[in-house]
C-alpha cells in the first residue's frame, strides 16, 4: 500500500510539471550577444538587443521607423533588460523581415557578419599576450615568446639530431615545429 502512495505521488508530480516549450517557435536566426530571438510565435517576436540600452537614441529611431511601416503595430522597448517586443501583422510581413529590419537599423548589420570568437579562444590569447610582454620584459625586448619558444625548439631539435641522430619523431619534428613558430605571421 506505501509503494502505490509513493507510485502515485511521482505520478502526480510528473503530470503537474510544467513542460518546457520552444519559445523560438518560429526557428528565427538567433546571434548570441547582439540580437538574441527570446520569444517568437506568428504576429509576435522578443530580442534581447543591448544595443537599446547602449544607443537609446538609435532605438528611438528604430522603434519610429517600424512602426511607420503599418506592418509593425507596436514596438515596446525594455531598456532596463535590453529587450525589443515587436507586434506585426503576420499577413503583411515575415518574422525574419522585422528581425532584419530591427537590426539594420539599429545598425548591427556588421557586427553579425563578423567572424565569433569563442571565450576560450580570447583568454588563450590574453594569456599569450601576457607570456610574451613577460618574455618581452625579461629579455628588455631581445625577444618575444614567438621567437624564444622558436629558439628553444630548435636547440632541443639540435641537440637530439647530435645525440640520437635523424631518429622521428625527435630532431626533425622539434625542427619542423620550430620552423613553423619562426615562419608564422606575427598576428596570428
Amino acid at each position: 500500500m506505501k509503494n502505490g502512495y509513493w507510485i502515485a505521488a511521482a505520478a502526480a508530480s510528473l503530470l503537474m510539471t510544467p513542460r518546457i516549450q520552444p519559445r523560438n517557435r518560429m526557428k528565427l536566426p538567433s546571434f548570441h550577444g547582439i540580437a538574441e530571438v527570446r520569444a517568437s510565435i506568428p504576429g509576435r517576436i522578443r530580442l534581447y538587443m543591448p544595443a537599446v540600452t547602449a544607443n537609446p537614441e538609435a532605438a528611438a529611431q528604430m522603434k519610429k521607423q517600424m512602426e511607420e511601416t503599418g506592418a509593425v503595430h507596436e514596438v515596446s522597448i525594455n531598456p532596463a533588460i535590453g529587450t525589443v517586443l515587436f507586434l506585426y501583422d503576420e499577413t503583411q510581413v515575415e518574422a525574419s523581415v522585422v528581425e532584419g529590419a530591427a537590426i539594420r537599423l539599429m545598425g548591427l548589420d556588421e557586427a553579425i557578419q563578423q567572424q565569433p570568437v569563442s571565450k576560450m579562444e580570447k583568454s588563450l590569447q590574453t594569456l599569450w599576450d601576457s607570456i610574451n610582454h613577460g618574455v618581452m620584459e625579461t629579455t628588455r625586448g631581445w625577444m618575444d615568446a614567438r621567437m624564444l619558444a622558436g629558439t628553444a625548439l630548435s636547440v632541443a631539435a639540435i641537440r637530439s639530431l647530435i645525440t640520437n641522430g635523424a631518429v622521428l619523431p625527435g630532431g626533425i619534428t622539434l625542427l619542423w615545429w620550430a620552423s613553423n613558430i619562426f615562419s608564422r605571421n606575427r598576428h596570428d
